[in-house]
């Protein structure tokens, strides 16, 4: 109860510093520990200052002074959680169609679909997300008539409508999925993402008239020219062990992609043929049961494995367990149960901050380090304990609300609230 009340005090006076943010040039973080992600490590009584919304120094000077302070001896200072693997901002009610733009419903569901084109930054999930933790996220739609979501973006959780870092970043594709050109045929999904990629790096001479593609019409090849030379990540959706084999195989004849597996629930198995094709991966730690005949092998120290071979990995939340787009702030309980399963907590935290935000060619974002903008969170206590709290959230140098639409309902419909009662409410 203690801790609970230090962290509602100390989040409402960070909610005022917030409030001045505008006015104020300097801000002073002082903490039991900052997390660099950088060679610099894990700074014990740490000191970070802030200054026209950018890193001015990262050390111990105690004794530093600026317009605003914050200061506790539980803090911790992080970089922002990067969601790698998400569909927020795209749906608000996923049931409700006219709420839901994940994924098209017919044949115009193809590779140049851009998740900038539907994303809503106002979405109510956003603020819940943030408020979480999670400063990045990656967003990609879904595929329906073919194997090809679109092309994903990444943004930042501000909620501002200027929140797109990079409106057109990767390329995502649903290999395991069903769709209307492939049905349930993992052969047949090969063969039309042969056809699409060889369409693509035959772009040039293929297209004499707009139909003239074996499995892409040219607007489509030509968006996907742009993983073919590793310019975007190709984001592929895979659990099986033997699927994973076949796009590394398929990556043979395109060497230069730069290909990212989405979920490999049976990536331990491949651990070695992963890390020699450097293909990286997203895993959710939490995913060690048979939910279909793909995840046969899932087990809880899948990450492990994959780290411990060198396998890129980061850490996402996925809709068994965690939830695409309303429930990413639940990052941290994952990657803490990583560390259960045998990470370490420096890799576990590196899984939901730097890998990802590298995978994107954004390592920037992972890291705090002097000079560069301040985006970062600070925490109660160890952000991978459940207990923890976040208590602060800051993005391009800007304090950011700690309010979503939850905490204004929990708020006013507290039965300890005397005021602010809709008519009719009863007493």
């Amino acid at each position: 109860m203690k801790n609970l009340i230090k962290t509602l005090a100390l989040s409402t006076a960070i909610t005022l510093v917030a409030s001045t943010t505008a006015m104020a040039q300097s801000l002073v973080i002082k903490s039991q520990k900052i997390v660099t992600n950088t060679n610099a490590g894990q700074i014990e009584n740490g000191v970070l200052v802030i200054e026209d919304g950018k890193i001015k120094s990262i050390d111990q000077n105690r004794d530093a002074t600026g317009d605003k302070v914050i200061e506790g001896k539980t803090l911790w200072v992080t970089p922002g959680l990067f969601a790698p693997a998400s569909t927020l901002g795209l749906s608000e009610v996923s049931a409700e169609r006219n709420s839901n733009n994940i994924g098209a419903a017919d044949k115009e569901a193809t590779v140049r679909i851009r998740a900038a084109d539907s994303f809503n930054p106002k979405s109510a999930a956003i603020a819940e997300t943030r408020i979480g933790g999670v400063t990045h996220a990656a967003i990609a739609p879904d595929s329906s008539h073919n194997i090809f979501g679109g092309q994903g973006m990444i943004v930042t959780t501000s909620g501002d409508f200027n929140s797109t870092v990079d409106a057109a970043a990767f390329i995502f594709i649903d290999y395991a999925g069903g769709s209307d050109v492939t049905g349930e045929s993992k052969g047949a999904a090969m063969a039309f993402l042969r056809d699409a990629l060889a369409d693509a790096a035959n772009y040039v001479v293929r297209y004499d008239r707009p139909d003239d593609g074996d499995a892409l019409d040219r607007a489509d090849a030509n968006a996907l020219r742009m993983v073919l030379d590793g310019r975007w990540p190709l984001l592929i959706s895979a659990d099986q062990a033997v699927d994973m084999l076949n796009i590394i195989d398929l990556k043979k004849s395109y060497p230069s992609m730069d290909i990212v597996i989405v979920g490999a629930a049976e990536g331990w198995m491949v651990t070695e043929q992963l890390a020699q094709a450097n293909v990286g991966v997203m895993v959710d730690p939490l995913e060690n049961l048979p939910n279909s005949f793909d995840q046969l092998g899932s087990r809880l120290d899948n990450a492990k494995l994959l780290m411990d071979a060198g396998v890129r990995t980061a850490i996402m939340t996925r809709s068994i367990t965690g939830g695409t787009a309303h429930n990413l702030r639940l990052a941290p309980q994952h990657a803490g149960n990583a560390v259960a399963a045998g990470l370490s907590w420096e890799q576990a935290f590196k899984a939901i901050t730097l890998t990802p935000a590298t995978m994107f060619g954004h390592s920037n974002l992972g890291q705090l380090e002097t000079g560069q903008k301040a985006n970062l969170v600070i925490w109660n206590g160890d952000p991978l304990e459940v207990t923890s709290a976040v208590v602060a959230v800051i993005i391009d140098g800007k304090t950011q609300s700690m309010q979503s639409r939850q905490t204004k309902l929990r708020d006013r419909y507290n039965p300890t609230n005397a005021g602010d009662k809709m008519y009719g409410y009863r007493p």
